[in-house]
């Protein structure tokens, strides 16, 4: 059974952790803006609203825990969608074979077959778009007689990617592609997926890894910031609060984007995203050795946590 809905891209990600207070340090350092804030949990949103909620790990409201980070993780992901027409789609499809709960503002909340919650919902998230960015080069300055700019810290447009970690890729990649309708963007060969929303135009919102291991778990968050500046003076206010780089900074050749991760009290890592790919339904999938210069064409820092994603999947 298969659902073709407009998936718009990621709307929430909750966690659970074991120190609010430090979780919110996290994220309000990294420069997300608070929005709510009682009864043992808050939310703090990237300027197109898309929010992250963090809670209490025993919260019985939260899906269980996948992997052996059970104390500090994510716990679900929401996605938009353009209708309540998609919604009441996916409802039919998802119920087919596991629980789904559906709330007072219809949305529905299930669990995918990797262990983690997953939900649906009406879009929320609005448009935003980011300043112009003026760069001088030879032949076609656009900056005469002022410095560039310089941002003291990063405010973050969107959350662009989401990334699991599974072993058992092949079926995990047929629920979200075949069945749900996301769209394949990219990939490693039997080692990993990059997908995107139906709708969304993002080059992926959710990245598939098996990294060889016989694990499942929740590895990165990833936010798109403005300019590159702001990648920077957001990576170096982190780095002065005192939270410790995962890798970064850098640039992908897949995707094409700048990005900085650091290691997050929440779980996995958070990325700072800038000039990440745009794609539509011209976009053409490659696909990709496994291998650490396809990971990052340069980056600085500490290894990825898994030594370079196992040097990024043990050269496949």
């Amino acid at each position: 059974m298969s659902t073709i809905a407009n998936h718009t891209g990621i709307e929430k990600v909750t966690y659970g952790v074991t120190d609010l207070d430090q979780a919110k340090a996290f994220w309000t350092d990294f420069g997300l803006a608070p929005v709510e804030n009682a009864n043992g949990h808050a939310e703090f949103a990237a300027q197109n609203g898309a929010s992250v909620e963090i809670r209490q790990a025993d919260d019985p409201e939260l899906a269980p825990p996948v992997g052996a980070d059970v104390d500090a993780t994510a716990r679900e992901v929401v996605f938009g969608v353009e209708s309540q027409a998609d919604i009441d789609a996916l409802e039919a499809n998802l119920s087919a074979d596991r629980d789904v709960r559906k709330d007072a503002d219809g949305s529905i909340h299930t669990v995918d077959p990797v262990g983690f919650g997953l939900g649906f919902r009406v879009k929320q998230a609005k448009a935003v778009q980011a300043p112009e960015l003026e760069v001088n080069i030879p032949g076609r300055p656009m900056r005469v007689n002022r410095r560039a700019e310089q941002v003291a810290k990063a405010s973050p447009f969107e959350i662009s990617h989401i990334v699991y970690t599974t072993d058992d890729l092949e079926n995990h990649k047929e629920f979200y592609a075949d069945r749900l309708g996301f769209k394949l963007t990219d990939a490693y060969p039997g080692r990993g997926y990059f997908l995107r929303g139906s709708a969304a135009h993002n080059h992926h919102n959710l990245f598939l890894l098996d990294p060889g291991v016989g694990k499942r778990g929740f590895h990165h968050l990833a936010f798109e910031v403005g300019t590159i500046h702001e990648l920077f003076g957001g990576g170096n206010n982190m780095t002065r609060q005192g939270w410790d780089t995962m890798i970064g900074p850098g640039r992908h050749p897949i995707s094409s984007c700048y990005f900085w991760y650091f290691k997050n009290p929440c779980g996995g890592a958070a990325e700072y995203d800038f000039d990440s790919d745009v794609v539509d339904d011209g976009w053409e999938a490659h696909d990709w050795e496994s291998t650490p210069e396809n990971f990052a064409e340069w980056c600085l820092g500490e290894g990825m946590g898994e030594a370079l994603l196992h040097q990024t999947i043990q050269r496949g």
